[in-house]
């Protein structure tokens, strides 16, 4: 189902906050001789993020509804006239009207009563054999199984974007780095495949989460389970779960789901910030290698020549707010006691927060690299001859040179030009020959950027042979995920 989010606003403040005048009243307060006083009610009042779930809520009454038939608790006729109303509910919400009151203190309780409002005496009966307990766990569970099968599906869409870019530039040499320094010549299709395998993973770990997390914990009530004879396994199915959670307790106390979809999503966007930095530092004009389109990039309040890649630079920026909100989320329930505490009612918004920028972040990183200008020519340009370096060892060892020996050679090489002020490969034959080069002229015309990448065609080299190796192991995967 897709969010239309709206903006709730949390109930005003009363003048009299004591007795049973001026004071929040809710649906549970026949315990209680008095409401909420108004500083409770703007502690505990949650509507305003909550009302996101608006769609698994109603969706889970639905399917909770059906499991009550089944039990005797209602007639199909009254689950028929639950479920219209339920719907009316929804499409009322999506139309953009007012339904909350001031009283309504959470998306649950505020559906239960305009229900009750529209269809009656009846709407009381759908919280028979339930908890906001199992209530919440279970909407809050449907919520983050279907965002994640929308994030899981904007990450195939980016992974089919980098594979067609790979296959687009196949050929193409760039200068590789680690240190930030120039370290060996690949194919840019070899880094551009880097992304495409790292977000393979991503997708691995939302469907392993999608199989571990499958368990309706429906039939919980608030810690001890339902004391009504409920179709459990037949409410499982009605809400697409494999199997029903074995112990009550565990199903409405623990967060482990909460907090390993916050790990996912931090996972991922953790690997978007890395691309997004090596983009930022290629937009500069001290590399050159790429240009992001105008609608992708931003300008200066005071410096007119100014094209910043902002884009990628909040890509990086979010990431840290992902960790941020996987952190408060470890924090929160670290020490919460079984089964149930009201903090756990914090467990949410870390969540919304992680699925909304996510998704947005994997939309920019899509859409900004299929409008990209990959200037190839600048990168071939900034390729330095010490890219060869490793490949003279490596002759230096084909031809009976013990490996520490020919590092020690090449190393002596570089170190001396370096002292001229020139690269390795512009020192005279005689130099090379009184390090312990043999066959220096040959040595000489044999190490080119061509030779280097073409040596490499080990399974997960930048060899042309192991990039299109590459290519058709992608091309498998992402058949594999689309059938999912």
């Amino acid at each position: 189902m897709s969010m239309n989010t709206k903006t709730v606003k949390a109930p005003k403040a009363e003048k009299k906050t004591s007795g049973k005048s001026g004071t929040q009243t809710n649906m549970w307060t026949g315990r209680f001789a008095s409401g909420m006083a108004q500083s409770m009610v703007d502690l505990s009042f949650s509507l305003h993020f909550d009302s996101e779930l608006i769609e698994e809520d109603i969706e889970g009454s639905i399917g909770h509804g059906k499991g009550l038939v089944e039990s005797g608790v209602l007639t199909k006729a009254e689950y028929k006239k639950i479920c219209d109303g339920l719907k009316t509910i929804l499409d009322d919400y999506h139309a953009g009207k007012n339904l909350w009151q001031p009283s309504d203190e959470d998306i649950h309780m505020a559906v239960e009563r305009v229900l009750t409002e529209r269809i009656g005496a009846l709407g009381k009966k759908i919280h028979t054999g339930r908890s906001r307990n199992d209530q919440v766990c279970t909407d809050f569970k449907l919520y983050m199984r279907h965002r994640a099968a929308e994030i899981r599906a904007l990450e195939v869409e980016l992974m089919d974007v980098v594979l067609d870019l790979s296959k687009k530039y196949f050929g193409k040499l760039m200068p590789g780095y680690t240190h930030l320094q120039q370290a060996q010549p690949i194919y840019f299709s070899h880094y551009l495949m880097s992304m495409f395998f790292a977000v393979s993973r991503d997708v691995k770990r939302l469907d392993n989460f999608l199989e571990l997390h499958s368990q309706l914990p429906l039939g919980s009530g608030a810690m001890a389970g339902s004391a009504f004879p409920y179709q459990r396994a037949l409410v499982a199915k009605e809400l697409g779960f494999r199997d029903v959670s074995p112990n009550s307790i565990d199903a409405v106390s623990h967060r482990d789901m909460m907090l390993e979809f916050n790990a996912d999503l931090a996972i991922i966007a953790n690997t978007m910030s890395r691309y997004a930095e090596d983009f930022v530092n290629w937009s500069t004009s001290e590399f050159g290698f790429l240009t992001l389109h105008d609608a992708f990039s931003s300008g200066s309040s005071m410096m007119p020549q100014k094209k910043n890649p902002d884009s990628m630079e909040l890509i990086r920026g979010k990431s840290g707010r992902m960790l941020g909100n996987f952190s408060a989320m470890y924090t929160l329930v670290k020490g919460a006691p079984l089964s149930y505490s009201r903090d756990l009612q914090e467990d949410k918004e870390p969540v919304f927060d992680s699925v909304h920028n996510v998704k947005v972040i994997l939309r920019v990183m899509k859409e900004a690299l299929e409008s990209a200008r990959f200037n190839f020519d600048k990168m071939e340009a900034k390729m330095l001859p010490a890219l060869l370096a490793t490949d003279l060892a490596d002759l230096l060892v084909e031809a009976g040179v013990p490996f520490r020996d020919a590092h020690h050679v090449v190393g002596s090489l570089v170190g001396e030009a370096a002292r001229q002020g020139k690269e390795f490969t512009e020192l005279s034959d005689e130099s090379w020959a009184a390090a312990g080069v043999p066959d220096v002229q040959k040595m000489k015309k044999t190490l080119t950027f061509e030779y280097s990448v073409s040596r490499r065609n080990i399974e997960g080299g930048t060899g042309p042979k192991s990039v299109k190796q590459q290519f058709a192991k992608a091309e498998a995967l992402l058949k594999k995920f689309k059938k999912v």
